[in-house]
């Protein structure tokens, strides 16, 4: 939540009672979906999907839509909604993207880092 607020620039406002953290690439992908063409190999899938490049905030009830779907319907449970799209920077980041592999994680994984790195003065 700090990285997502920094992100934001301070802008950021947090009013959910359960904040969770979702990954895009989910953790057991359906058998032929998307994700297995992009990460056809089960090793490799295992090294992006608990990286910080792959993870986003939902409040509680949106991780519950998210689910295990394909990357398109997944984008569409996180950002429509009546109440417009999410507040969270880190996962309105993932709309910008029109896939999800092992470059764009890797990408997101740098960029996160040093931001952190900023934040912390590390």
């Amino acid at each position: 939540m700090r990285l997502d607020s920094a992100l934001s620039e301070g802008e950021a406002s947090y009013d959910y009672s359960v904040i969770t953290v979702e990954h895009v690439l989910p953790q057991n992908p359906s058998a032929g979906s998307k994700w297995l063409q992009w990460f056809p190999d089960d090793e490799e899938r295992l090294q992006y999907v608990h990286r910080i490049g792959n993870l986003a905030l939902l409040s509680r009830n949106k991780n519950a839509e998210a689910q295990n779907y394909d990357f398109d319907k997944k984008k569409e449970k996180y950002f429509v909604s009546k109440k417009g799209i999410s507040s969270f920077v880190l996962t309105t980041q993932v709309l910008q993207q029109s896939e999800w592999t092992p470059a764009v994680i890797e990408q997101r994984q740098k960029d996160c880092l040093e931001s952190l790195r900023k934040i912390w003065r590390l």
